[in-house]
């Protein structure tokens, strides 16, 4: 096997770059700008990486790691999309993740095949660590926005509690690792309670 040569392995810094490029609609604790997606795919990771040996340590530790890193990598070409989205537009994102997905097969199949293996296997949930890592990311903003933006991001997106919690159990329930936080996640959300409760 030929090893990488350094211009791909620049390209790839350049792919690197380019993702840190999609924002997100969330702010980062502490910080003045929207989180990127560079950021949340290494929050993931190490959060992932922190709940997994306590509460799935039957799962692959690698494996989860490596979909963490990966799970959005899909939107460099298709950009971030807000997570309340209707029926048309969840089949149009994914249609775009599915092109962009393709395009990275292209791309990088020849000389990166483990990640465009790992990425087919992510998108499809064909197992246990792809689920976690799904769940695991589907927690996280609202841990973000509680501790930086509060009800001003609420009120924003017009997000109530009703709609962020029937969202978020179905999500985290995909888990079968992850369910056991779903209750003390959702009370962890309501106190202090930031949702939106409509204009007066």
């Amino acid at each position: 096997m030929d090893i990488p040569s350094v211009d791909r392995i620049a390209e790839l810094q350049r792919i690197i770059a380019k993702f840190a490029k999609v924002k997100r609609t969330n702010k980062l604790v502490g910080n003045p700008g929207r989180e990127n997606d560079v950021e949340h795919s290494f929050g993931l990771a190490l959060t992932c990486w922190f709940l997994a040996p306590p509460i799935a340590p039957d799962l692959d530790l690698q494996k989860i790691l490596q979909y963490a890193l990966v799970h959005d990598l899909v939107e460099l070409y298709a950009g971030d999309t807000y997570f309340l989205v209707t029926l048309d537009g969840a089949k149009q994102k994914k249609d775009r993740e599915h092109k962009a997905l393709e395009r990275l097969d292209k791309e990088w199949r020849a000389d990166f095949p483990s990640l465009i293996a790992t990425m087919k296997i992510y998108e499809s949930k064909a197992d246990e660590e792809a689920w976690f890592v799904y769940a695991v990311d589907k927690i996280l903003p609202p841990l973000m926005i509680n501790q930086h933006e509060k009800a001003a991001y609420y009120k924003k997106w017009k997000l109530t509690k009703e709609m962020l919690f029937d969202k978020k159990r179905e999500t985290i329930s995909k888990s079968k690792h992850m369910r056991i936080y779903i209750d003390r996640y959702l009370a962890w959300l309501e106190d202090p309670d930031y949702f939106y409760k409509g204009d007066h």
